[in-house]
């Protein structure tokens, strides 16, 4: 058996093996790819239609307000420099309340049920979590699965490589071809797809790893010359009850100062502290969100509006760096739009990998039993001679 051979079929036991798990990968990716667009999309009714003249009253007011419009503690709050950008007040992971940043006046809730549907299915495509339960085995499972698919791109791209680089034996292989039917038609998509997403999946794939396994994680760190960082329990820690709302006027300093820090900042959040907490942190974005290197984050007392620390993206080390890359590759965000529409291409390619796939062992498992059965009435029938012999 040569290389090339031994090759193929290793390829197609594990496309067999990880096929199932891997369409499921790249449904909920699917899903996902285009949240913030969906949702903005789902609250276009919120927008603000002018700012008011008058001054705009305290961020405390902000949380005050939403929290009697939902009868409940806030957790979390975002501001915009958009003046038609509604603020968001947070409770818990999908419960928004959106009220106008300058005049203080609830606007309503936001699009929870949406929010309630991609927190869900992330949960499912990171975690294999539903309703707040992670199913270990299966999240082991997955992550072996996500192993597997990147051997599968990196072989199938060798067993692509044809014989001679010439455009007669290229084209079959890089260009759809409408008038095929069968396994021809099956064996020209599977090859189409697979050329041209190969790198955008390669590297959702090893990003997807990096996430996935703290040793790549540690490799990754050490790739850029940086120790790594500890292992951390994948369980979060409790968090502490955050700040009552009739504390919040201390948040109020800190939030004008954090505002401040940035002249560029288009969206700026925070989590509520805990009463003991001295320190309030910020996180600073000067995109429309999905790009680290410009993002910062901000830590300022309570007390006096002190900035405590002040670390924008270049103040990480290099590690730390390419670990923001690789969370933010996987998404396609760190390009934009762009981006996420050539995640989302790659979404529909590993499952049009997998269907063809799986459509071409068929066929080939049909021809086979074919053959067999040929075989076997040709083994089971008397040779010609021996025929004639018992006529006479």
């Amino acid at each position: 058996m040569t290389l090339r051979k031994l090759l193929f079929w290793l390829h197609l036991v594990t496309g067999l093996t990880v096929g199932l798990v891997i369409a499921f990968l790249a449904i909920t990716g699917f899903i996902m790819t285009f949240q913030p667009q969906i949702l903005n999309w789902a609250e276009r009714g919120s927008r603000i239609a002018s700012s008011s003249e008058q001054g705009c009253v305290a961020p405390s007011i902000l949380l005050k307000n939403a929290a009697a419009f939902r009868q409940a503690a806030p957790t979390s709050l975002a501001l915009y420099s958009d003046p038609h950008e509604p603020t968001e007040v947070s409770f818990g992971e999908t419960a928004v309340v959106l009220v106008d940043g300058c005049s203080g006046k609830v606007i309503g809730p936001g699009a929870n049920r949406l929010r309630t549907f991609f927190q869900a299915t992330r949960d499912l495509h990171r975690w294999v979590a539903l309703n707040g339960v992670r199913h270990e085995s299966l999240r082991a499972i997955k992550n072996i699965a996500v192993c597997g698919f990147l051997f599968l791109i990196l072989s199938g791209l060798v067993i692509w490589f044809p014989r001679k680089l010439t455009w007669k034996h290229l084209r079959p292989t890089v260009l759809f071809r409408g008038n095929l039917r069968g396994r021809a038609r099956e064996w020209n998509w599977h090859n189409v797809f697979g050329f041209w997403m190969s790198l955008p999946l390669a590297a959702i794939s090893l990003s997807g790893l990096i996430m996935a396994y703290p040793w790549a994680n540690a490799l990754l760190y050490r790739a850029a010359g940086d120790p790594p960082p500890p292992v951390r329990t994948e369980l979060a820690p409790k968090r502490p009850k955050p700040l009552a709302v009739d504390k919040t006027p201390s948040l109020d300093l800190a939030i004008q100062k954090a505002i401040l820090q940035d002249s560029k900042w288009k969206s700026l959040s925070l989590r509520l502290p805990a009463a003991k907490d001295p320190n309030v942190t910020f996180t600073l974005d000067e995109s429309d969100g999905g790009k680290p290197q410009q993002r910062a984050q901000l830590v300022i007392a309570r007390k006096n509006g002190q900035v405590v620390r002040w670390e924008p993206f270049t103040a990480n080390l290099r590690g730390r760096r390419w670990r923001l890359y690789a969370r933010f590759l996987h998404t396609g965000e760190m390009f934009g739009l762009i981006g996420r529409f050539v995640a989302l291409m790659a979404m529909v390619s590993a499952l049009m990998l997998v269907w063809t796939g799986v459509a071409l062992f068929l066929r080939r498992l049909a021809s086979w039993r074919k053959r067999r059965e040929a075989h076997g009435k040709v083994a089971q029938s008397p040779p010609r001679a021996a025929v004639e012999t018992a006529r006479f």
